[in-house]
């Protein structure tokens, strides 16, 4: 006759249960927690937890490639409301005003364009086009300052959260705003001096390379080649640099680290052969989020251009200002969309990769796991 199957350790509904220690036991009443020199005994519901546990973002042992990406996508199961709410809040804020920024640029240009289109005997004065050049700088740099620091606060808060997912340590919204507010700033100078060390290089490297054709004003066989040579140089600095560098949020975040501190805590664990890992696996993540944010940006860019060419078209091409304002707003709208997102999906993978380097070099999983068990209540479940 079958019998009822239960978890390893569990007691079955037919069968004796053995004697409690507060009962005494076959060995006597056990020592109670708390008295020097004895030990407590384990939770009653440990044996049974390894099959009532809530999948964590990602085990914590050292992680497979599989496993990263794995954790890139499962914040979006465990998570969802709250770190695109967090998200979505914060980039609609820099959304916004990269927009406006965006638009009143255009405005000038647009207007200029409107009247050649009207008279094609207009001519536009050089007062004009140095108008709309510094304009366009100003946008340029205000939409580069506020996504910087839109995208650190967010960094910054999925950061916390992810961690948190793999460890059992439930991290509120409240908590992720406290955590923008207390590592925000410092985030966004690590993103800035990322951001100057690999212009400097890039800047650097491609000088040396055009140094010879600005030199002979001839464009030959051996200025050209060491033009290539200079441009490949310079675009594999920057990338040595991300790679170095790609782990300086976490750490910020995770370790308390400073500014320098974070980034020399980044240069330390990507060091030697370290380096590899972390540069593959860190560049296929950031090459899956831009592939799925620009089929995203692609749909939106698709709607705005032919409700562009709607509108020139209904107008007889006079509402070209109109027109402008609606591709830009759509299209606006699309890189919000694929920004807030994917936003998690980059965070929570780089998280992943942070602890698999940790894990593998440092047994970050014997602290980490400790952690885990300080989060389990008394019944086994988080």
């Amino acid at each position: 006759m079958s019998t009822q199957w239960t978890a390893p350790g569990a007691q079955g509904s037919g069968e004796p249960s053995p004697p409690s220690s507060a009962d005494g036991g076959p060995f006597g009443p056990q020592p109670t927690d708390g008295a020097p020199g004895q030990h407590s005994a384990p939770p009653s519901g440990g044996p049974r937890r390894e099959l009532v546990q809530a999948m964590p973002l990602f085990p914590l042992r050292p992680l497979g490639l599989g496993e990263v990406l794995g954790a890139a996508v499962r914040i979006y199961r465990l998570r969802a409301r709250s770190v695109l709410g967090v998200a979505a809040a914060v980039y609609g804020v820099a959304f916004v005003i990269m927009t406006f920024a965006t638009g009143a640029s255009m405005v000038p240009m647009i207007g200029d364009m409107q009247a050649v289109f009207e008279d094609p005997e207009t001519t536009t004065t050089g007062l004009g086009s140095l108008r709309d050049v510094v304009l366009m700088v100003v946008s340029s740099v205000v939409t580069m300052i506020v996504s910087l620091l839109s995208s650190a606060l967010v960094t910054v808060a999925l950061t916390r959260v992810a961690l948190g997912e793999a460890v059992g340590d439930h991290v509120s919204t409240a908590d992720m705003w406290a955590t923008m507010r207390r590592r925000g700033l410092p985030a966004v100078a690590v993103v800035l001096l990322i951001g100057l060390l690999s212009t400097v290089a890039f800047v650097v490297l491609l000088g040396l390379g055009m140094l010879p054709l600005i030199l002979l004003q001839e464009a030959t066989a051996v200025t050209i080649t060491l033009l290539v040579i200079g441009l490949v140089a310079a675009v594999l600095a920057s990338l040595w640099v991300w790679a170095r560098t790609v782990l300086a949020i976490p750490a910020l975040v995770l370790e308390e680290a400073g500014v320098l501190g974070s980034l020399r805590r980044s240069f330390a664990m990507t060091r030697g052969r370290r380096l590899w890992r972390v540069l593959g696996t860190t560049l296929l993540l950031y090459l899956l989020y831009m592939i799925a944010v620009q089929v995203i940006v692609g749909v939106f860019s698709t709607i705005a251009m032919l409700a562009y060419v709607a509108i020139l078209l209904i107008s007889s091409f006079e509402a070209m200002l109109l027109g402008m304002t609606v591709l830009t707003i759509l299209s606006m709208v699309g890189s919000y969309a694929a920004t807030f997102l994917l936003a998690p999906f980059l965070s929570a993978g780089y998280v992943a990769v942070y602890a698999d380097n940790r894990m593998r070099h440092e047994a970050w999983d014997v602290e980490l796991t400790r952690r885990a068990r300080a989060h389990w209540d008394g019944t086994g479940i988080r």
